[in-house]
């Protein structure tokens, strides 16, 4: 009998769920290949809603997203040794202000260890930002709603 491979394919509601989201969420795949996108995450960096499944994320826009930090992080999430809790990057893009995102990303356990999958929130606080890029990263978050309260 010959092997016939199984296709996994994304339940439709999953799918719609992520695209319709007024959050910014990219739903990701093992190997930080885009499966879906909300139509705000697309809107919200300016990138192309019919160009984004199958891209890694270090290929969205205009390469913006290819960070070694951030995508070592996330292939330890999709791995299970991780998980993103408000990790903070300057999204730098081409002509345009930088950007200051807070990420969030979790593995999806639907019990298939074959497929796993990552949902990222990101959170554009920029406008909630008053220092400087190394004074946020010293450990103060204090002024922006993804940060919390602080301590």
């Amino acid at each position: 009998m010959p092997h016939i491979p199984i296709v996994h394919l994304e339940a439709a509601s999953t799918l719609a769920v992520v695209v319709s989201s007024n959050e910014t969420l990219p739903f990701l795949s093992d190997d930080l290949r885009v499966i879906a996108a909300s139509t705000s995450f697309c809107r919200a960096f300016d990138i192309d809603p019919a160009s984004v499944t199958g891209k890694r994320i270090g290929e969205l826009g205009r390469g913006e997203w290819a960070t070694p930090k951030l995508e070592s992080l996330l292939t330890a999430t999709a791995t299970g040794s991780a998980s993103i809790d408000a990790y903070e990057i300057d999204l730098n893009r081409p002509d345009r202000t930088t950007r200051q995102l807070v990420v969030n990303a979790r593995r999806l356990d639907d019990g298939d260890l074959d497929y796993v999958r990552l949902l990222l929130a990101v959170t554009d606080v920029t406008r909630y930002t008053r220092r400087s890029s190394p004074e946020r990263r010293a450990g103060s978050r204090q002024g922006h709603p993804a940060a919390g309260s602080p301590t």
